[in-house]
């Protein structure tokens, strides 16, 4: 029985992938602490591990986001908001949850620490020699974000195999983006100074992947760009799989054999309905479609209209039961919602272009697998013509088809426990 310490930002997108990879090693005898945000204790508690929550100074409640970090509403999505939510959300808290970590591995005589590949409050414990720390794993819940021509936060937008030669940086990355890219960076090189390491000499993403000892990827290597120069010890391992709930929601419509429609704007961005969900109920109102529209946790009003004859709302939904009923899979572009959605064949209709989301999208635009609406907020009338056309034409669920078949032949736990197994050593 070995000592593994997980560490992953507390937010369900990141959390999520982490618990179910810390069960499968509880059940393989690992002793397992999980460090994250406070309102995720229960679920660590629930399948076995010890935890350990952030220190309260920076322990940030995800469902109110705004409260903590009031200047973020009033940015529009994009670069801006993301810039800020790195510095304030990501860097902040780094000398305050590194300190934290390396109490806990010396305390528990950790023999492994596993991160969600955003939690930066490794990149001190990452600067030491590979000699004098314990070895670390990070698993990739977001796209990969490896440099190119075009990455900004998150790796390429643009397939770089698809990119000219003699194309450069400065015609990709405008002046005001470049300027905040380089603000984040000294944002993050300063934090890390403060906890004791050193200064930064390349982009966070980039140290973190470089300086762990295996990066494994949360997708598959057909749904992932192609990097050139990416380090060796990055592998695409596939999506996890998730347990079906025996006692999943049961919801009754009145013609059960009409294409599903399910449409959702994740767990974050899920303050303003009006966003998303509202449009795509008003929008398939009136076509023979069954409409589930899922909430991630938030109750919602729906004004004068109503909640149309052919819909229902949800808080929350076994995405494992539903998904594969699902014709059309509406969303804001989460990369967990989009690989999920890729594992069980469902083409997408995405709205989002914030917090990384055009980043994941154009991953799936790419495959061929769904049509990116490029706004956070699409009219009724976008709506409408995307998930028509995708309800209209075989192809679309074809080629999603064939990605599942793609990912079938992935194991990511295996992977996962073999080089678990050989870190231990």
């Amino acid at each position: 029985m070995s000592r593994i310490v997980f560490a992953a930002i507390a937010t369900p997108g990141h959390i999520f992938p982490i618990l179910t990879i810390a069960k499968h090693l509880i059940g393989l005898r690992h002793q397992v602490t999980i460090f994250s945000g406070a309102v995720f204790q229960p679920l660590a508690v629930e399948i076995g591990a010890n935890f350990v929550a952030f220190d309260q100074q920076v322990d940030v409640d995800y469902r109110h986001l705004g409260e903590f970090f009031p200047e973020r509403d009033k940015l529009s999505a994009g670069n801006e908001q993301m810039a800020q939510g790195l510095m304030q959300f990501f860097a902040g808290p780094i000398s305050i949850l590194s300190k934290q970590l390396m109490q806990l591995i010396n305390e528990n005589r950790a023999e492994l620490l596993v991160i969600d590949n955003t939690f930066y409050a490794a990149l001190p414990l990452l600067q030491q020699a590979v000699t004098e720390r314990i070895p670390v794993v990070a698993i990739g819940v977001t796209p990969l974000p490896w440099r190119a021509k075009d990455s900004v936060f998150w790796g390429a937008k643009i397939p770089p195999e698809r990119l000219p030669v003699d194309l450069t940086r400065e015609q990709l990355v405008d002046e005001a983006t470049q300027a905040l890219i380089d603000q984040v960076r000294v944002t993050f090189s300063q934090a890390i100074v403060k906890s004791g390491g050193k200064p930064l000499n390349k982009e966070h993403n980039e140290v973190l992947i470089e300086g762990v000892d295996c990066y494994l990827q949360l997708s598959t290597q057909s749904f992932e760009f192609c990097y050139p120069d990416i380090p060796d010890h990055v592998e695409f391992i596939g999506m996890l799989p998730v347990k079906l709930d025996k006692n999943h929601l049961k919801i009754n419509w009145t013609d059960e054999k009409a294409p599903l429609v399910i449409v959702t704007q994740g767990t974050l961005a899920n303050i303003d309905f009006n966003q998303l969900v509202v449009p795509t109920l008003n929008a398939l109102a009136h076509l023979p479609v069954r409409v589930l529209a899922v909430t991630g946790g938030r109750s919602a009003s729906f004004g004068r209209k109503g909640i149309p004859a052919n819909a229902r709302i949800v808080e929350y939904i076994d995405f494992e039961y539903w998904l594969p009923k699902a014709s059309v899979f509406v969303t804001n572009g989460g990369y967990g919602s989009l690989t999920s959605a890729i594992r069980h064949g469902v083409p997408m209709v995405m709205a989002g272009v914030g917090d990384g989301k055009l980043e994941a999208i154009s991953r799936v635009v790419r495959a061929c697998c769904g049509i990116s609406l490029q706004t956070d907020s699409p009219s009724e009338k976008q709506l409408l013509e995307a998930i028509t056309e995708i309800l209209s034409s075989p192809l679309w669920r074809q080629q999603a088809q064939i990605m599942k078949e793609d990912s079938e032949s992935y194991d990511a736990l295996m992977s996962i426990t073999s080089h678990v197994n050989r870190l231990l050593v």
